[in-house]
């Protein structure tokens, strides 16, 4: 393997677009052990015990599958055409063989220059509707592998705007995200390397402070949630936000999930096309904030499956499950969820990522 000091420099420059991918609560749970100049394997850790990896990781999945099309799209701007192999998982380790093969005259992806721009704006949004040909082009860069379902009226935001903000008053009350929540806060600084920054969470500083608060200490956030703190920050980070957009999306497998060895390279090709929708609405001025807790407590909830020891929770992600049915559609065949609208303002915060070095194994 080649370490970091020693990466051929097209390599090096295609991984440092790579590393731009979004990832849950930005844990980028990937390194890479580039092998020569034509081969690198990337290494995606799931997270064991996560409430949040709900079918065995299919959310770090999806963020592995964002990476290889950050790949895809910097590859050509390097002289380079990537390909990609599934090689297997092995403990909580999956791992992904990349191929960069030498072609001269390609020319740039014309997303090349929104791997950066690119990030997750959790504000409310202008309410100016979509044009058709923003709709067009943001359907037709997913594939045939995947449908989209707009969801754009003021009756169908609130819809599920309220279906988002019962998965956040799930996922503050329940015990088991009480560490998880610690952890990828970073209550400092305004744009952070390896967590969410509180200021890019959307709501106000006396919001901010109160969760700072609750948050040191698990009976306060107990205590919090019995005098409804819940319901007040789904207020301000679902609710309102999602009247305040564009439109929700819902991205579906069109011919279903595949079994056998498609498996996981099925989550993985959607992930790219989640990531050319992100880019190609970051190119058009769009902003976007996925809804993946949704899913995760409406996959729990449809398969009464026990992630936590609330039972109250579990009976409330049981009422999810039979409402975004409802609303979204078939469960097995919903892959990602999102809201996208235009933004009123630049980002004063987001979430950077680390180092490269520190993601090139030896």
């Amino acid at each position: 393997m080649l370490s970091y000091s020693r990466l051929p420099q097209a390599v090096e420059r295609i991984l440092e677009a790579a590393r731009w991918a979004p990832s849950g609560d930005n844990a980028q749970p990937w390194t890479f052990e580039v092998l020569d100049e034509h081969q690198l394997d990337i290494c995606v850790h799931v997270e064991r015990g996560n409430v949040y990896e709900y079918h065995a990781g299919e959310p770090t999945l999806i963020s592995a599958g964002t990476l290889l099309e950050n790949i895809a799209v910097a590859a050509p701007s390097h002289g380079r055409r990537a390909s990609w192999n599934y090689l297997g998982q092995s403990g909580d380790i999956h791992r992904i063989r990349v191929n960069l093969e030498q072609s001269a005259g390609l020319a740039e992806n014309p997303l090349f220059g929104q791997i950066e721009r690119r990030a997750v704006d959790r504000r409310p949004y202008m309410t100016r509707a979509l044009s058709a040909e923003d709709r067009q082009a943001l359907s037709q860069c997913l594939g045939p592998e995947f449908s989209i379902a707009w969801h754009e009226s003021l009756s169908a935001r609130r819809r599920i705007a309220s279906l988002t903000r019962l998965a956040t008053d799930i996922r503050l009350r329940i015990p088991e995200t009480f560490d998880i929540h610690n952890r990828i806060l970073d209550w400092k600084r305004a744009y952070s390397p390896d967590a969410i920054p509180s200021r890019a969470l959307g709501v106000d500083a006396l919001t901010i402070n109160m969760m700072h608060w609750t948050l040191a200490n698990r009976a306060r956030t107990e205590t919090a949630n019995k005098m409804g703190s819940p319901f007040f920050a789904g207020l301000q980070m679902d609710f309102l936000p999602g009247i305040f957009s564009a439109a929700y999306f819902a991205i579906s497998l069109a011919q279903g999930r595949a079994s056998g060895d498609d498996k996981i390279p099925q989550i993985l090709r959607g992930g790219q096309a989640v990531q050319r929708f992100w880019l190609t609405a970051s190119q058009r001025g769009l902003a976007m904030q996925p809804c993946t807790a949704t899913i995760a407590f409406a996959q729990y909830g449809a398969a009464n499956d026990a992630f936590t020891v609330s039972q109250s929770e579990r009976q409330k992600a049981a009422t999810l499950a039979r409402r975004v049915q409802q609303d979204l559609g078939d469960l097995r065949t919903l892959f990602f969820l999102g809201r996208i609208g235009f933004p009123k303002s630049p980002l004063q915060s987001r979430s950077l990522r680390r180092p490269l070095a520190e993601l090139v194994r030896d």
